[in-house]
């Protein structure tokens, strides 16, 4: 088969699947078609044509294109490049059985030069071997957008540098990556974060937030009118009620605000803040930040004073005049004062 009939039937099969709802009539872009017709095999223009056009909203597989390039058969004993030595060694993959096949492509499906084109064990240090801080760190902060990996778990820029309970959790995590890769037969790992960081942002759009309940109203009512007996001997008039109730539970859900602690958003964390360690830009402070300490029992007492001062005032008055009445009384009488 030559490239030029395996672009012509890569077309056919476009041709031949339904979109996706709400996605546009299937067709390959020209651009791709050139990138393809240059390749130097049929083979390297699959494995092209498999990163172009596969991935978690495409309804083409990996399995449709080797099939019709013919790609899909495993390594054979009688292949040159495999002697009888290597076949029994085949490695083995990560996250996937040995002999795993999707769509009739094999795991073990090779490129031009017989390198294994899907992910083996111990792929997770290999390919960050050499790696700049830039790509580590570029790496690392779409792990840690996708969720698998959480800031202080890691050194930015140095792949697994940092030993938590014995794992490497930026390793771990790249291996999570690179076992979906190969579980879904696309050799490009890219996809595979771009999958999980989808995944994540949509598992942020619904996760519940903590709710603040506020105090039950009668409750509240009762203790205002509670105050008013205690002090002034009568019950609240209305206005003083609504006034002193609704402050209440303002300054409670005020006191709930300011004791909640900043938040660190991390999503679309790029490299270069995880190497300058600038992350001011995904710190959310509470909503409520000019006082910490608020009291609503202290605030509820100085504005029942505030409003009440003249009637206490009086109130206190009146107490002392009687207390003194009584001392006169008790004096003349002879009882104890």
């Amino acid at each position: 088969m030559t490239i030029q009939e395996f672009i012509q039937q890569l077309e056919a099969l476009v041709n031949s699947k339904s979109p996706l709802p709400g996605q546009a009539p299937l067709f390959i872009p020209e651009d791709i078609k050139q990138d393809l017709y240059s390749q130097p095999s049929v083979k390297a223009a699959a494995n092209q044509a498999v990163v172009a056009l596969t991935g978690t909203d495409s309804p083409i597989s990996a399995g449709d294109i080797y099939r019709i390039a013919g790609l899909t058969g495993e390594p054979q004993l009688g292949d040159p490049r495999y002697t009888p030595d290597v076949a029994l060694e085949l490695p083995n993959f990560l996250g996937v059985p040995r002999n795993y096949e999707v769509d009739g492509v094999s795991i073990y499906t090779t490129d031009d030069q017989g390198e294994f084109l899907f992910y083996q064990s111990g792929s997770e240090y290999n390919l960050m071997l050499g790696q700049t801080p830039e790509v580590v760190a570029a790496v690392q902060a779409e792990l840690v957008n996708s969720g698998l990996l959480k800031l202080g778990e890691f050194v930015p820029g140095k792949w697994g540098g940092l030993f938590i309970n014995e794992e490497q959790k930026d390793v771990e995590a790249f291996k999570l990556v690179l076992e979906h890769s190969n579980q879904t037969m696309n050799p490009d790992f890219t996809v595979g974060l771009r999958y999980f960081v989808d995944n994540q942002e949509a598992i942020d759009a619904f996760q519940p937030k903590p709710a603040y309940l506020p105090p039950d109203y009668a409750t509240v009512s009762q203790s205002v009118t509670n105050l008013f007996e205690q002090q002034l001997n009568r019950k609240p008039k209305a206005y003083e009620l609504e006034l002193l109730a609704n402050q209440l539970l303002a300054d409670t859900k005020k006191a709930y605000q300011a004791q909640q602690p900043a938040q660190l958003d991390i999503g679309d964390i790029s490299a270069e803040e995880l190497l300058t360690g600038d992350l001011g830009n995904h710190i959310v402070e509470p909503p409520v930040q000019e006082d910490t300490s608020i009291d609503p029992t202290s605030r509820l007492l100085q504005t029942f004073d505030n409003i009440t001062a003249k009637e206490q005032e009086r109130l206190g008055a009146n107490r002392d005049i009687q207390a003194t009445n009584r001392i006169i009384l008790n004096s003349i009488t002879g009882a104890p004062r």
